[in-house]
């Protein structure tokens, strides 16, 4: 069913009051963007699946009102990029969001699963990916590009409640319900405050002073320009090119030239701008040196050893490791053990596998390679903590 009109709109969201469950997904095109363009947005229920066109109707209000309702669950598939595009339509995060790609990770090895697996696997039937490519700003949309995006909300459907099956079977909902409370918070969306964004750029840690302050004032600049122009921050001018104009501020447009990076197109387009950014650089006190945090190289086998305790556990439990910790959570957990701030030792996480990871670090625990499996397996030299 395609929606295309402010009418039809109207009585597709009749259609779905009463509905307690919603399964969504979108297609948009995010090439050349800094914001993706919204294509077409899927929704379906076991009653019904509708494409709605968002190019050709003007008022979409009533159908996000459904969403903004926090008692009707919304359901996704790897549902960040679709939760970031809704934010914007919205104004604010979406309430009650399941993701069937992060419920997955929660009940198997995979941390990232791809949807047309996903089906297979819960269903036995592969789907086509035919218009994996399409334009889904063009129009007319052809009967085949249709029913291909419905897809991706019909099969929603058997994956959730197969999903919500296993997990009550496990005494994992609650796990899945922790997971699921991050796409609740607006800061998961809202953009970056763009005077922060010079601590990402590589090796920032080694300028100081006004050099500093010059590619903070660059970096907000590059940032507000792609926002309001909707282009990529790599086409204004990469990185590399901004540390360098901090480095030795250029004069004029000329001079800008002469920087190897920054295209004569940049130049010209851009080049009176980047000026007055170093200019209003000028009266800024240099921000604070980003710290980086030490490691000791004599750590790396500790986080080593963790890492093979965390998989061990993870294959024991059936979850995906990345779900549990990243190398970087390993590598502060060895130098903070237990007031290391990080998701491991909170929730869920911290009740099935941080616990068991801080009795590895007091040495209470051991892993050997077990000769008939060639699986690794953890003994603990005392009780075991409580899973």
């Amino acid at each position: 069913m395609l929606i295309s009109t402010n009418s039809d709109l109207l009585i597709l969201c009749q259609d779905l009051a009463d509905a307690p469950v919603l399964y969504l997904d979108t297609e948009f095109v995010g090439e050349g963007r800094y914001y993706p363009d919204l294509g077409a947005i899927q929704v379906a229920t076991p009653d019904l699946a509708a494409l709605v066109d968002p190019i050709a109707i003007s008022n979409l209000d009533p159908f996000l009102d459904l969403l903004a309702d926090p008692e009707r669950e919304k359901v996704f598939h790897a549902a960040g990029q679709d939760l970031a595009i809704f934010y914007r339509l919205m104004g604010q995060a979406m309430q009650t969001v399941y993701d069937t790609q992060l419920a997955a990770a929660l009940l198997g090895p995979d941390e990232q699963i791809a949807f047309v697996n996903l089906v297979e696997r819960v269903t036995g039937k592969r789907l086509r990916k035919e218009h994996s490519f399409t334009n889904w700003l063009q129009r007319p949309l052809a009967e085949g590009q249709i029913d291909y995006a419905l897809d991706d909300v019909r099969y929603l459907i058997p994956i959730y409640e197969a999903q919500q099956k296993q997990l009550a079977e496990m005494g994992r909902l609650e796990w899945a319900d922790e997971e699921f409370t991050r796409f609740e918070r607006d800061e998961a969306f809202a953009p970056a405050d763009p005077t922060t964004l010079f601590q990402r750029i590589r090796n920032v840690d080694r300028l100081h002073g006004r050099t500093l302050a010059v590619l903070q004032e660059l970096v907000a600049w590059r940032e507000e320009t792609a926002r309001n122009e909707n282009i990529p921050t790599g086409r204004i001018a990469r990185d590399e090119v901004l540390v360098e104009l901090a480095r030795r501020p250029p004069d004029d447009v000329k001079q800008l030239r002469n920087i190897r990076g920054l295209t004569p197109q940049q130049a010209d387009r851009w080049g009176r701008q980047m000026l007055q950014a170093v200019r209003d650089s000028m009266n800024n006190p240099p921000p604070p040196v980003p710290h980086r945090n030490s490691f000791p190289p004599a750590m790396e086998p500790t986080v080593d050893f963790l890492f093979v305790c965390l998989r061990s556990l993870a294959v024991e439990k059936s979850v995906a490791p990345g779900m549990v910790a990243s190398r970087g959570d390993m590598s502060r957990l060895a130098v903070q053990g237990a007031e290391a701030d990080i998701p491991l030792m909170r929730g869920w996480r911290r009740e099935n596998f941080g616990n068991q990871l801080l009795a590895t670090l007091e040495g209470r625990a051991t892993a050997r390679i077990l000769p008939n499996t060639r699986e690794v397996h953890l003994e603990w030299l005392d009780e075991r903590p409580a899973a």
